[in-house]
């Protein structure tokens, strides 16, 4: 039997949760940093539905598996070696193109779909490993299992928390879009370096 209240519940808990929380941002500086949405919604989407599974199926058996301490400290080294990388990339880029008297323009239109395809699957993947780390034992995976073990319906908990954050996620790859549209790409690779940084410092002292 449906259990629309834990759907609900788990629905708005979970939504209030991580408006303006470190998956938004990292899902906003993936489109930046990619400028593609599709496949960093996917990514990051796919991540947290996988977490909330978890959470609701095996519960405080996480925290026996990966000390939560160890995840987290993972977690940050990545988004700061992301960002150290994408920096590396944008100098490296900015100094070829100086050198041969080019402008500081995006891709060119050769090979364009080889291109596309490349960047798409870096944005998906990427994405899925950076929330899955950065999230993996955080408060929407410990809010999950909370939800489950006092429901009778732990899918209705499930589709509520998966659909709670998909919707974030929405949330932050549309404003990341928007955002992505009105700065130049110059610009927005450096933000996107920082962010990462920021994000991975932030994380690794506890503060996200």
């Amino acid at each position: 039997m449906m259990n629309w209240t834990d759907f609900v519940s788990a629905f708005s808990l979970l939504l209030l949760a991580e408006l303006g929380d470190k998956t938004q941002l990292a899902v906003l500086t993936q489109v930046c940093k990619y400028r593609t949405v599709l496949p960093v919604f996917l990514g990051g989407s796919l991540a947290l539905t996988i977490l909330t599974g978890i959470g609701v199926a095996f519960g405080q058996a996480m925290g026996v598996l990966l000390p939560a301490e160890l995840i987290r400290r993972i977690a940050a080294v990545l988004f700061i070696v992301m960002g150290l990388y994408l920096a590396y990339q944008h100098l490296r880029r900015a100094g070829r193109q100086e050198e041969a008297g080019e402008p500081l323009i995006c891709d060119t239109d050769a090979d364009q779909p080889v291109v596309l395809r490349r960047r798409d699957w870096a944005a998906f993947s990427s994405t899925l490993v950076l929330i899955f780390l950065a999230e993996l034992g955080d408060k929407t995976q410990l809010a999950s299992i909370s939800l489950a073990s006092k429901s009778s319906s732990p899918w209705m908990v499930f589709l509520g928390a998966a659909l709670a954050l998909s919707t974030v996620t929405a949330v932050g790859v549309l404003f990341g879009q928007g955002i992505s549209r009105l700065v130049p790409e110059r610009l927005l690779r450096l933000l996107s370096a920082g962010a990462f940084i920021i994000l991975g410092v932030l994380i690794w002292f506890g503060v996200l």
